[in-house]
């Protein structure tokens, strides 16, 4: 299964460039930072009119209960937007302009510096220019110069308002018209009066229709959701007169499930809403991918416990001292880190397994020269990039393979590290392994742990432990980020490593739980197969030894559909060992453990049979699988 979407980013403000007139419009955002180019990669702005007095122009649309047609009871109008973009369709939705009726133009302006008014400048509805799948009408708005702004507000209407409180919606949908030579917009939102605050990115209207979607959890990170004053446009680069033109602003929930909305404690589940495809496991966390990277970490519907650009880890290059001279000034986001590699980056994002057993994501970041331009101009196989697929289980691990290709563009210095990053002001603090175990080797691994019972806390590791000894940790001066930096790689054209995430369980508060983990990623169990065989070349595997350190299983294969082995921890703790047996694709297939059956079964993407010993692991245990002919039951 692939779900997939796209956005790209340019410059210190976040852009998109709407390609495709009719399905999801490309974001680009320059590469500010690593974690902010996220940030600035996919913006979704909402916001909602109401209707006043007698003037009905302006409607909603909620989704009828189960057995009911769905346009029962809406207008041609809603009937046709939700039949012209997809988002509408898995959930309620408000039309905020439609353009159908003159009433509606009042309730944008144009201004110029200082927010001054010019009668002759105030938009007006045309039927010249407009959606002709949803209605006959648009927007059309003239902006004389680069200080001149289109501003929804609603100031000059008597009949309409802005509804200021958009926390119940997920999705703006604007459309926008682009000349001839494309167009170039900064759009603002806007929240409170005495002291407002403003989210602002750049967008690009390529020529023709364009759709832009904006991501409320996104902008929400900015400006207060609860009280939305007012949307702008304004064409920064002009140097003559431009006509504008609107269309369909609309705001929607597209909250859809592709897995488990009815999932139980400590089930996995997957939902679409906004932008972010959102996975989960029920009363023990949630991630949400945004432009491929977890945007959002949070625990029964909490606060975000990382940071909207992104947790990571994010490659960035560093000087060979980093972690010894405390002079070094290290700005994990700098925009500089990769001006070497493009202006741009292009990002997308897709599901690439879905199942109750595990689901992967993967993300994909390739910069670009030239923002705003077809990106099939650059084969993708051509450019710098960054490349991160997420294996999520539901027993709360997270496996993280990170790949970075130079493409001939070099590293702007000879070191090569990870960057995480955590909310700040939820109180993290950084264990400190040695302190539990003076007299041993330093522990390759970062915990970052929240004091007190049942908080969240975060294990990260690298599979390669003497890639990980050297650690710093940063903190942004108004305390909104603390970050941690692991790594120590030499800065090749390609550099490729394994990570571990541990989520669940939480309080992992001390060392000495820590390590147990780290050290059975880190070194893992040794397999004496007596029949089938130990897989070496499984992509993943990145050290070829049998165990799949960027997917966290161990890779055999049947041999006339058996295979046996023996499991010995080593000395180790192993928690929830997890393996994948070759050659068992559409076959039905039985795992034993030591006699007994093992019932934590799934499969993968090639429909291979996957499988976990529950709890944890202390003593050798024998493992048989029996695979027969037939449709798998699984």
């Amino acid at each position: 299964m692939s779900l997939a979407s796209r956005s790209t980013c340019s410059g210190f403000r976040r852009e998109y460039d709407a390609g495709n007139p009719d399905i999801r419009g490309r974001q680009r955002v320059g590469p500010r930072a690593f974690a902010h180019a996220v940030l600035r990669l996919c913006q979704q702005v909402a916001v909602t009119a109401a209707v006043g007095l007698a003037l009905c122009c302006l409607a909603g649309c909620q989704l009828p209960p189960s057995g009911q047609k769905q346009d029962e009871g809406l207008s041609p109008v809603l009937v046709r937007m939700r039949e012209t973009y997809a988002d509408l369709r898995h959930g309620p939705f408000v039309s905020l302009a439609d353009f159908e009726s003159p009433g509606q133009a009042k309730l944008f302006r144009v201004a110029g510096p200082e927010d001054a008014e010019y009668d002759r400048r105030q938009p007006s509805i045309s039927v010249l220019r407009s959606r002709n799948a949803t209605g006959a009408g648009g927007l059309k708005a003239k902006l004389n110069g680069p200080g001149h702004r289109l501003i929804f507000d609603g100031r000059r209407s008597q009949e309409l308002a802005l509804i200021r409180d958009w926390r119940d919606h997920a999705l703006l949908l604007v459309s926008i018209y682009g000349p001839r030579d494309g167009l170039t917009l900064e759009f603002s939102v806007r929240s409170g009066t005495d002291a407002p605050i403003h989210w602002i990115r750049t967008i690009h209207a390529k020529p023709g229709w364009n759709l832009f979607r904006f991501d409320l959890a996104e902008i929400g990170e900015q400006v207060d959701l609860a009280d939305v004053r007012a949307l702008s446009w304004r064409a920064p680069h002009i140097d003559s007169p431009v006509e504008l033109f609107l269309d369909d602003i609309i705001l929607a929930n597209n909250r859809r499930y592709l897995l488990g909305e009815q999932a139980a404690a400590g089930e996995l589940y997957v939902f679409e809403l906004g932008r972010s495809v959102h996975v989960g496991v029920r009363e023990r966390f949630e991630l949400a991918f945004r432009d491929g990277v977890i945007a959002a970490w949070t625990v029964d519907g909490r606060e975000n416990l990382t940071v909207g650009t992104g947790l990571g880890p994010f490659p960035l290059p560093l000087p060979a001292d980093w972690s010894t001279q405390p002079e070094t000034t290290i700005v994990y986001d700098d925009p500089k880190l990769f001006a070497n590699w493009g202006v741009a980056v292009e990002a997308t994002q897709q599901v690439l397994e879905l199942s109750p057993f595990r689901v992967v994501v993967r993300g994909h970041w390739r910069f670009v020269d030239e923002p705003g331009r077809a990106t099939a101009e650059a084969p993708a196989d051509t450019r710098p990039s960054h490349t991160w697929e997420y294996v999520i289980y539901r027993f709360g691990q997270v496996y993280v393979r990170a790949t970075s290709a130079a493409r001939g563009a070099g590293w702007s210095a000879p070191r090569v590290g990870y960057a995480v990053a955590l909310n700040g002001r939820r109180g993290f603090v950084r264990v400190e392994p040695a302190a539990a175990y003076a007299d041993a080797a330093p522990a390759g691994f970062v915990l970052m742990s929240q004091p007190g019972r049942e908080r969240p806390d975060l294990l990260w590791s690298t599979h390669a432990r003497a890639a990980s000894l050297r650690r710093l940790e940063l903190a942004s001066a108004d305390d909104r980020r603390v970050v941690e930096l692991c790594g120590d790689i030499a800065a090749d054209e390609t550099v490729e490593t394994a990570h571990l995430l541990r989520f669940w369980p939480h309080d992992i508060d001390g060392a000495p739980e820590a390590r147990t983990f780290a050290a059975d990623y880190q070194h893992p169990a040794a397999l004496a197969v007596s029949t089938g065989a130990l897989v070496t070349d499984a992509p993943g595997d990145l050290n070829h030894d049998g165990y799949n350190e960027c997917e966290g299983c161990y890779e055999l294969a049947a041999d006339a559909g058996v295979a046996r082995f023996t499991f010995d921890p080593g000395g180790r703790l192993r928690h929830r060992p997890v393996f994948r047996i070759h050659q068992t694709a559409g076959r039905r297939c039985w795992v034993y453990a030591d006699g007994r059956i093992v019932k934590t079964l799934g499969r993968d993407r090639q429909k291979e049979l996957c499988f976990v010993i529950p709890g944890v692991v202390s003593a050798p245990r024998t493992i048989e699988v029996i695979s027969r002919a037939g449709p798998a039951a699984e």
